[in-house]
This record gives C-alpha cells, structure tokens and sequence, in this order.
C-alpha cells in the first residue's frame, strides 16, 4: 500500500501567543485533489508551508510522501511543489530564460512537458516577465511547478485576484499536468466556487481549527434544499432525518438536508406541507448551511 501524499496528525503551530493552526488532521490519497478552504487567517497558507517544510509544527506529526519535512527537506524539494499566489519571478529574465533557469536548478526537470504547458496556456516564451500580466505571469509560476512532475503540488491561491476565465485556464492546467501522471494537489483557497469545480473532498478551517470535511461528490449529489408552505404554520420541533439547518418564516419552511433517496419533498408533505419545492445546492450554500449549525467545538464529517 503506498504512503499518503500528506498526512496531518494533531498538528499544531503557533506564532508567539497566536495559534496559527490548531490540533489538524489531514488525509490526502496519491492522484486526489483536497480543497483547504476558509477565510483569510484562517490557517491555509500556514498550513501549506508545514507541508512544504517551511515552517515546522510545534506538536504533532507530519509525513508527506511517507517522509518527514524536517529530517527529509532536502528529498522532499525535488518531489514537491508549492506554487503561491504572489510567487517571485525574475523580471528582467524572457519565459524562455526562467524556464532554462528552473530545469538547471531541478535534475528532475521534464523539458518536454514544460513545453506542452507553455502551449497548452499559450506562453509566448520570448517576452520578459516585467511586461507580463499578473494572470499571465500565474500561468508561467504554474508551468515551472509543474515542470518537476510534482508528486504532491501545493497551491496557495495563485489564482487570486485573477478574472474568471484565466482562473478557470490556470486550473484546468494544474490539474492535466499533475493529475496525468497521478500526483496530489491540495489547493488553498477562500474561492469555494472554484474548489467545488476541481476538488474530490473539501476541509474549512477555522481560526487554525478544521471545522468540516466532505467529498465534493457526497454533498453536492446528496444536499438538497427544500422551502415548504404549510397551511396553517409552519411546525416546531419537527424531526427530518438528515436534516442540517432549518428556518422558518411564517408558513414557509426552509431546510437543508440530506436527501440521497430523493424523498424529501414526500418527507415533508408527510409532516403536513402543502407545497415543496426542491432544489441543489452550490457547494458554498452547503458550508454555509454546516456552519451556521455546527457547534464550534465540533467537526463535521459527511
């Protein structure tokens, strides 16, 4: 059985009197993509630079790849990338001469896949870095971690601040060039619409704290939301298998449940609603919905 691209074991750092992260757990599988999603300080970067083995944890265990970021730095470097939102490029350098640069620098280089991603995000390898674009000056920060043919790439929102559709470009990119050759991504990012189209599970942090983890697939074939009219109020008390978060207003009841027999309209036409109606949920209105409900002490695994 082969070892974990990452594994979080009670993981904790603290900056001073500040506690970055806090007691995380974390699972990544070989070939899957983890979406880290949370606000700003909520401990994603922090939590990918001990990955990385740029900071260490002050207590519990890290194994990426199945070695130790603090004995195994050196090894891990060649096998891992880290590709943040403001990476530094040399701005006097062409693409061509960063690209040169980074294959002198990496024995591990694939000169003929950091061509196909060139093409593939149409680089013009002639130009200098200063006359870039910030999203095409992501694209190039993209094709040098993924030259080395990472086993684990690590983004730190590197698509942040960029349009729509250039962020959609540099994603579908990251995902061919390291998801072909069965690598890990865990992708850092307060954009859920953006970890909802790409990642196989998602964590929230909080304050350091993991408060919720899932499979994308799970909870977006299986979270529904619900608004019933009941007659004569809407009821008090009721109980709903699955249920996550309800509110009432009037007659009109709305739920957020699981409903993964697609029963819920007949549910609650059971409980006396006179009309339902039932619709998906975006992956963000489903963390929402966990959030607003779920103790804070408590994480929840769906």
């Amino acid at each position: 059985m082969s070892a974990a691209a990452l594994q979080f074991e009670r993981v904790t750092r603290r900056f001073g009197s500040k506690t970055a992260v806090d007691g995380l757990d974390l699972h990544v599988e070989p070939g899957s993509i983890l979406g880290l999603v949370g606000r700003n300080g909520s401990g994603k970067t922090t939590s990918l630079a001990l990955a990385h083995g740029i900071l260490h944890a002050d207590e519990g265990a890290i194994r990426v790849l199945g070695l130790d970021p603090r004995t195994d730095g050196l090894t891990l470097r060649t096998r891992v990338s880290l590709l943040a939102e403001e990476s530094s490029l040399y701005p006097w350098m062409t693409v061509q001469e960063i690209l040169d640069f980074g294959a002198a620098l990496h024995e591990n280089w694939d000169a003929e896949l950091a061509t196909d991603v060139c093409d593939r995000l149409k680089l013009e390898r002639r130009q200098r870095i200063r006359h870039l674009s910030r999203g095409t000056r992501a694209k190039v920060s993209l094709a040098l971690a993924v030259s080395v043919r990472p086993q684990l790439l690590l983004l730190d929102d590197p698509t942040a601040g960029l349009d729509p559709l250039v962020r959609r470009e540099v994603l579908q990119g990251v995902l061919e060039a390291v998801s072909d050759e069965g690598g890990a991504v865990v992708y850092a990012s307060h954009l859920v619409h953006d970890i909802e189209r790409v990642a196989d599970d998602v964590v929230f942090l909080d304050d350091g704290k993991k408060r919720f983890e899932a499979s994308v697939e799970h909870l977006k074939g299986t979270m529904r939301r619900a608004r019933a009219v009941f007659e004569n109020g809407a009821p008090d008390g009721f109980q709903l298998d699955g249920k996550v978060d309800a509110q009432t207003d009037g007659r009109v009841l709305t739920v957020v449940a699981e409903d993964p027999a697609q029963d819920l309209d007949s549910r609650l036409r059971s409980l006396g609603a006179s009309e339902v109606e039932v619709e998906p949920l975006s992956l963000e209105e489903i963390l929402i919905a966990y959030l607003r409900t779920q103790p804070e002490a408590e994480v929840a695994h769906v």
